[in-house]
C-alpha cells in the first residue's frame, strides 16, 4: 500500500471514530486496529493523536465551497436569481450530504469550544467562506436592483443561518434516509427568503 494510501485511511477511519466517540474517547489502538495495521505503523504517518486530529482539520478546510459549489452552469442561473439560489442550495446541501461531510459536521458539534493542543474547533471557521460567498452575491443582486437594498452582510447570515441549521439538525447521523425532509426544508426557505428580499 502506498504512502499516501495509507495516510488517508487513517485520516478516515480516526473521523469516523472521533465523529462517533469524541476525541478523548478515541485511541490510536483504536484507529490502528480501524485501519488494520499495528500502532507503531500510525507513527510511521503522525506523531500522535493530536497531529491526526488536526490533519483532518485542514483537510475540511482545504475543501473551498467555492470551487465545489460555483460551477459555471449555476454562475449562468444568475440571470434567474431564484433559481440560482435554489440550484445553489442544491448544490450546497449535495455536497453537504456525502458520508465524511456527515461525520465531520457531527465530530464539529461534539468537539465545539474543545482545545485541542493549540487548536479549539469552532462553526464559526467552517461558516465563513460560505458567508463572504453570499455576501459577494447578495451584493451583486442589490447592485442591479434584483433584491432590496439591505445590508449584503446581514443578508448573507440570514440566507445561511437557516441552511447551517437544516444541516447540524438533520444532516449530523449516518442515516441519509431523511434526505427528503431535507430538500422539502431548504425549498421552504428558499422561497420564503427569495419573498421577502426580492424587489417586487
Amino acid at each position: 500500500m502506498r504512502h499516501s494510501d495509507t495516510k488517508q485511511l487513517i485520516l478516515s477511519a480516526a473521523l469516523e471514530l472521533f465523529s462517533k466517540q469524541g476525541y478523548a474517547g478515541s485511541s490510536i489502538r483504536q484507529i490502528a486496529r480501524a485501519v488494520n495495521i499495528t500502532e507503531s505503523a500510525i507513527y510511521n504517518h503522525y506523531t500522535s493523536k493530536e497531529e491526526i486530529f488536526n490533519a483532518i482539520l485542514t483537510d475540511f478546510k482545504s475543501r473551498t465551497i467555492g470551487e465545489i459549489v460555483l460551477s459555471d452552469d449555476l454562475l449562468n442561473d444568475l440571470v434567474s436569481p431564484e433559481k440560482f439560489l435554489k440550484n445553489f442550495a442544491l448544490k450546497l446541501i449535495n455536497h453537504w450530504n456525502s458520508p465524511e461531510e456527515r461525520m465531520f459536521i457531527r465530530l464539529v458539534q461534539m468537539e465545539q469550544f474543545t482545545k485541542i493542543g493549540s487548536k479549539e474547533l469552532s462553526v464559526t471557521d467552517y461558516l465563513n467562506e460560505l458567508r463572504s460567498i453570499c455576501k459577494m452575491i447578495f451584493g451583486e443582486m442589490i447592485k442591479h436592483g434584483v433584491i432590496k437594498k439591505q445590508d449584503s452582510q446581514f443578508i448573507a447570515e440570514e440566507f445561511t443561518a437557516q441552511l447551517f441549521f437544516i444541516r447540524t439538525e438533520l444532516m449530523s447521523s449516518d442515516d441519509a434516509g431523511n434526505f427528503k425532509v431535507v430538500l422539502e426544508k431548504v425549498n421552504r426557505h428558499i422561497d420564503f427568503f427569495w419573498n421577502a428580499v426580492r424587489v417586487i
